[in-house]
């Protein structure tokens, strides 16, 4: 992040200070407000590495005046205490925001432009599979495509949202409440900031497509939690965010090593799902509530969660170190997992099947039309219910507890030569129209892509009914093939990941250049492409997943002990890297069309095995770089 000093020259206004209501203007320590504003502010750098933002910042026209485009305090908070009286509570260097005449207009073109760039090659390399290698059509190709458009257009209203709208509120709590709550009530603060933004992760709408392909005969557990108890599923996973929130709040504090936590966390996670696995009937449970663990690292979750982090640290005394992010992605995909497998283990032991419908059909068809439960109804109350709540829980956050501050009213945009103010609500109404747009377009567009190709998949090594020519490459060779496929796609959709390099460029600084950027995007792509290639393998063998995760995460905590810190931190929070909105309902759909295809209850756990790969690759090539400059 450059110093502000290097943008002084262009800057048309002095730059804001961080306001708070009581603190002295110098901290214990020596530091000034302003020199912790800037160290907090520079922690962004963190959230933005894990958050698939696509570059996060909206990119100035280029024929805008020069002082325009690099002032460093373009965007601001403001807050109304009083009538006619406002003050700047936070200025957030997010780039330039060019409202002028057309200039919103070519502003969305870029951010769908970018979009694109992340969602067309791996949808792309998807369909030119099924088309080239398979030779078969892609069944419903202009639904498919509409819906990769309603996706696209979604997630660049949701991200125009989110970064001007729900991340400056989640910067200012971030700083805010750590100096306006005791350490127990920001503990449940926390938490509940956690279960709130959980519920507004685009990503975990995959859950709400996810059942289609489960059969209640093959898998009666699985059925249950995502037909019948799917608002507890989702529940249960955001109340594993919110714990995860809580307990790295707490980890802050203590001052903990992340090398321990993740160990330990580790082996309580699969000494359950071993116990899950051997002495229950639920074992179809484990592929979920692992391939869930990896839904929950997204743009909405990490920022708020590290800017607490960031405040608790600041306001306890202790300079906040540059690995004062990282650790949140590690606790945020191993606690969810064993609240998914205990939520699993409290069903009702016929697994929770309601006993058959005595409505007429008549009256059943009718239900079956009613408008919350078919598009786009389905995805407006969805979207309402994932956002609406996050919103009320920050709103009331800034009103009552950081009621000296005010409440955000409005956001300064700089627009030509003048300084305007958009109401903040104008970005969250963007945000709620992108998520249920994004939701569309997820049901008809990206899972149905998935799941097509997963389904012809089988037909390059075995004999599926509807290709007439199948096995088109025959058994070993096409099993190749497949494999090979599914390498290449999460070796490519890794190595497209804006996230992943500019993660890479900050661990290249804090390791002063014994981590490389090359070596860590290539590890966590070799990592994600092999766990991928594991996951199918698994799925088309019939094999179970437990083995998988017991060997992988051993093999883990081996290579933690010896490592150094910022390998260890790096290592475990890399697999979040790429697993934004747009990864997750893929993998997860082409593993469901593949087990369907194959006759096979659980086509879930690929994503699992995406996750647990990278940090055995980027731990193993770490250590070797380490022991070469060391």
């Amino acid at each position: 992040l450059p110093s502000p000093s290097a943008h002084a020259p262009h800057s048309t206004r002095p730059h804001s200070r961080l306001s708070f209501p009581s603190p002295p203007q110098r901290h214990p320590q020596g530091r000034t407000l302003q020199e912790m504003e800037i160290r907090a502010l520079a922690e962004e750098g963190t959230a933005r590495l894990l958050s698939p933002l696509r570059g996060g910042a909206a990119h100035p026209h280029p024929s805008a005046p020069s002082h325009i485009h690099q002032s460093p305090t373009l965007f601001s908070l403001t807050t109304k205490k009083q009538k006619g009286y406002q003050k700047s509570l936070l200025p957030l260097k997010l780039g330039m925001l060019d409202l002028g005449p057309a200039a919103l207009f070519r502003f969305l073109v870029s951010a769908f432009l970018e979009q694109a760039a992340a969602v067309m090659p791996v949808c792309i390399f998807l369909a030119g599979f099924q088309a080239v290698v398979l030779g078969q059509p892609i069944d419903d190709g202009i639904s498919i495509t509409v819906g990769l458009l309603l996706v696209m257009s979604g997630l660049t209203l949701f991200n125009f949202g989110l970064l001007y709208g729900l991340m400056p509120m989640g910067k200012t709590l971030g700083l805010g409440l750590p100096q306006a709550l005791n350490t127990p009530n920001l503990l449940v603060v926390a938490g509940l900031l956690g279960v709130a933004v959980t519920l507004a992760e685009p990503a975990l709408s995959v859950v709400k497509t996810a059942g289609s392909l489960i059969q209640e005969s093959q898998a009666p557990y699985l059925y249950t939690l995502l037909h019948r108890r799917q608002d507890l599923l989702v529940l249960a996973v955001a109340v594993g965010v919110g714990l995860s929130a809580s307990f790295g709040m707490w980890r802050i504090l203590m001052q903990w090593s992340i090398k321990p936590v993740a160990v330990l966390l580790s082996l309580f996670t699969l000494a359950l799902s071993s116990y899950v696995s051997v002495f229950t009937d639920r074992s179809d449970l484990l592929g979920l509530a692992w391939d869930l663990g990896a839904v929950t690292t997204g743009p909405v979750t990490v920022p708020l969660v590290i800017a607490l982090g960031v405040g608790i640290a600041t306001v306890s005394g202790e300079e906040p170190s540059p690995l004062t992010g990282f650790g949140v992605v590690t606790l945020a995909s191993l606690i969810p997992v064993n609240c998914v497998l205990l939520l699993g283990l409290l069903l009702p032991p016929t697994g929770g099947a309601a006993p058959p419908p005595t409505t007429p059909a008549p009256e059943l068809a009718a239900a079956a039309l009613h408008w919350t439960e078919k598009t786009p109804g389905a995805e407006v109350v969805g979207g309402v219910r994932a956002l609406v709540p996050l919103v009320t829980v920050m709103g009331l956050l800034l009103k009552y507890v950081l009621k000296e501050a005010g409440v955000v009213a409005a956001a300064q945009i700089k627009v030509d030569k003048r300084v305007v103010e958009a109401p903040a609500t104008l970005a969250l109404c963007a945000a709620l129209s992108g998520i249920i747009v994004f939701n569309i377009g997820l049901t008809h567009g990206l899972a149905r892509l998935g799941t097509v190709v997963g389904g012809v998949m089988p037909a390059a090594f075995t004999a599926v009914k509807s290709i007439t020519h199948a096995p088109i490459w025959g058994g070993r060779m096409g099993l190749c093939v497949a494999v090979a496929f599914s390498w290449l796609l999460g070796f490519g959709a890794t190595l497209a990941e804006p996230a992943l390099s500019t993660l890479a460029i900050t661990v290249e600084k804090l390791s002063s250049g014994a981590l490389s950027r090359r070596l860590i995007v290539g590890s966590v792509g070799v990592g994600v492409g092999t766990g991928i290639s594991l996951g199918v393998l698994k799925i088309v063998l019939g094999l179970p997943l437990m083995p998988f995760l017991l060997a992988g995460y051993a093999l883990c905590a081996a290579l933690t002990v010896p490592s150094s810190e910022v390998l260890a931190n790096v290592a475990w929070d890399s697999a979040g890297v790429t697993t934004g909105p747009i990864t997750v309902p893929l993998v997860i759909s082409l593993g469901l069309g593949l087990g369907n295809a194959l006759g096979i209850s659980d086509g879930f756990g690929i994503l699992s095995l995406a996750s647990v790969c990278p940090i055995i690759t980027v731990l193993l090539a770490g250590l070797v770089a380490e022991r070469r400059g060391g």
